[in-house]
């Protein structure tokens, strides 16, 4: 399964821990796929994303994994 379509399937805080996990494997592996590949560069992305989306003040832990996994290309 890939990262986006395990981002679907987050419903708890294990799943949240495996997607992490498979995020960072991803980056090892697929680094030429994420624009923001410093952690500068991911730290602002996320910022960004954060910022610009209209998320509810109550995050379920997919919420959160879709934060994270945006900010990879995100700016």
């Amino acid at each position: 399964m890939d990262i986006y379509d395990q981002v679907e399937q987050i419903s708890n805080k294990a799943d949240f821990i495996q997607f992490l996990k498979a995020l960072k494997n991803h980056l090892i592996s697929h680094g030429a796929e994420w624009e923001n590949d410093t952690l500068e560069m991911y730290l602002e992305g996320l910022y960004g994303y954060c910022y610009d989306t209209a998320e509810s003040d109550e995050l379920s832990w997919k919420a959160v994994a879709k934060m994270f996994i945006a900010a990879k290309v995100y700016e």
